[in-house]
């Protein structure tokens, strides 16, 4: 005899709405907690995602959230026009391609709170564009208009900070006029482009002694403050000079390191940049035959420069043009990403054990590699890319 008919299953209520009570505790409470980069898809689950998610109060929230030494983004244009985003710390992991441009090239100038200056020009001041790769919104800037007696030059280094005086985001435009390898010029003009006014103006004109060292853009130190290398030919020395985009001025210049001006070491300055938010300088060391990194834990205190590493020369680094470092694995950690001078190439570095192994990036190409914080910050009149979230193919 067949068994009993077994027992239909109970029918499930249908699955409720999110209630005010579960928003009022998910978007305050979870969404600020999530990397930047999740929030293009949590914009899709529904308008109070997306309404919460577009507001300034979410911005702040984020913002306290990720301290500037956590969810670091390496940043890496290639050849085929595009930018490779990387998580800084799982490098290993297939980057993602931020955006992809159908023309020219792409040069990564200068980053400020999360956003990217880019060119995609080669070589040229315009047209710019700034970024933010968290979130693919960006703005054009095309005016070339100066004024009448000064046209935007076609070349210069730039540089990109924030004028928190006046809530503005500004490029700075520094081009020597009839400067010819490491021979003085006869005139430096120094422009300024306000993101508020979308307009350029040329804040001061020198007849200087030195010249200015080609690179792809200035160096930023407390948001504000704009550095670049210098060539005296009368010293024989390099100079680092300041540029503060809120004054709009240049301020004094920031001393080296003691050792840099004794004629009793032949110390050469290869490089300036910002590590974990420090001002930094390299030398090739020729006495001791290392180069040498140092950081300005102190910024504008000469006294506050502390040795950071020293790496042996070798005939590898030496024909590469010595190393330049880019970002720490943590900010306690002992290991340094390094950066070749001449090379496209990444190492990983070991202050305990003075190991050098190479990185495992899986693309590299004109290596001009910039780190930046995930962030939310978002330009006025801001567009926005299409789907370009799109993985390396390995």
């Amino acid at each position: 005899m067949a068994g009993a008919p077994s027992p239909e299953p109970p029918e499930l209520p249908p699955p409720s709405p999110l209630s005010d009570l579960d928003l009022d505790f998910i978007l305050p409470e979870i969404l600020p907690k999530l990397p930047p980069k999740s929030y293009l898809r949590f914009k899709t689950v529904c308008k109070s995602f997306k309404n919460f998610i577009s507001s300034p109060e979410f911005t702040r929230l984020n913002h306290r959230q990720f301290l500037p030494s956590n969810n670091r983004l390496l940043n890496i244009p290639a050849t085929n026009r595009t930018l490779y985003t990387f998580d800084l710390d799982s490098l290993s992991s297939a980057p993602y391609a931020t955006f992809r441009w159908p023309k020219g090239t792409v040069s990564v100038l200068g980053s400020c709170n999360g956003l990217l200056l880019i060119s995609h020009v080669h070589d040229c001041v315009l047209p710019l564009m700034l970024l933010n790769p968290s979130t693919r919104t960006y703005i054009d800037i095309r005016s070339n208009t100066v004024s009448r007696d000064v046209p935007l030059p076609r070349k210069g280094n730039l540089g990109f900070g924030f004028d928190h005086s006046s809530n503005d985001y500004k490029i700075v435009v520094v081009h020597d006029i009839d400067a010819t390898g490491y021979r003085s010029v006869t005139t430096r003009f120094t422009m300024v482009y306000s993101v508020n006014s979308k307009s350029w103006r040329v804040v001061d004109q020198t007849n200087p002694s030195d010249s200015m060292e080609r690179r792809y853009g200035g160096v930023l130190i407390n948001n504000h403050l704009l550095h670049w290398m210098f060539w005296s030919p009368s010293k024989r020395k390099r100079r680092i000079g300041c540029f503060d985009v809120c004054s709009e001025k240049w301020m004094d210049d920031v001393l080296l390191p003691d050792y840099y001006y004794d004629t009793n070491h032949k110390n050469y300055l290869l490089d300036v940049g910002v590590l974990d938010g420090y001002l930094f300088s390299s030398f090739e060391n020729k006495v001791d035959s290392c180069y040498d990194v140092w950081v300005m834990k102190k910024y504008g205190v000469q006294k506050s420069w502390m040795k950071l590493l020293s790496v042996d020369i070798s005939d590898y680094l030496l024909l590469h043009g010595g190393v330049v470092p880019v970002a720490r694995r943590g900010s306690s950690s002992s290991q340094v990403l390094l950066r070749l001078r001449h090379k496209d190439e990444l190492l990983w570095y070991n202050k305990e054990d003075n190991a050098i192994n190479e990185a495992d990036v899986p693309c590299l190409w004109d290596l001009q590699p910039y780190v930046c914080n995930a962030s939310l910050v978002s330009l006025r009149g801001a567009k926005v890319f299409g789907a370009m979230y799109e993985p390396y193919e390995l």
